[in-house]
């Protein structure tokens, strides 16, 4: 089954938040992820339905974030995830960002951002609210640098 990758529109925000309650991270707003900024995510589409979501946030100039990424389990190894991280990454980078921060407390998680992007551990964060993982209080930060990665990618 072939997906497509295309920018969020308003009609997908209930969509979007169904993908993430598979993965406990639908609470918005809340401490942890006060909104959602439509203009700076990404869709997953299969058969015209959101299989997968992907949002960023820009912190300054040369720095930005990953703020969500989920995709529906029955969807999970096909490639979808690492399209929306693509996606995201050039978005980024054609605006300028050289540093993506990243915030998860999935290991397996932790390992596909090492393996596949170059991240490496910066610290961790204490958790404001039930997000995610309930039995993990704190999330990993972890930090890429995007020319090294775009320049090894190209």
């Amino acid at each position: 089954m072939n997906h497509t990758i295309e920018k969020a529109s308003v009609e997908d925000y209930a969509a979007i938040l169904s993908v993430m309650e598979s993965w406990n991270m639908h609470h918005i707003p809340s401490a942890e992820m006060e909104e959602l900024d439509l203009s700076c995510f990404f869709v997953a589409r299969l058969s015209g339905h959101v299989a997968g979501a992907a949002g960023y946030k820009v912190l300054s100039p040369d720095k930005g974030k990953t703020t969500l990424l989920g995709i529906r389990p029955q969807f999970s190894g096909m490639g979808i995830g690492r399209d929306l991280q693509n996606a995201m990454l050039d978005t980024m980078y054609n605006a300028g960002i050289r540093t993506v921060l990243t915030n998860t407390d999935r290991p397996e998680t932790i390992l596909w951002y090492k393996k596949h992007y170059g991240y490496r551990q910066i610290g961790t964060l204490k958790k404001i609210c039930n997000f995610s993982l309930p039995d993990v209080d704190h999330w990993c930060t972890l930090e890429m640098d995007l020319d090294a990665y775009m320049l090894k990618e190209r």
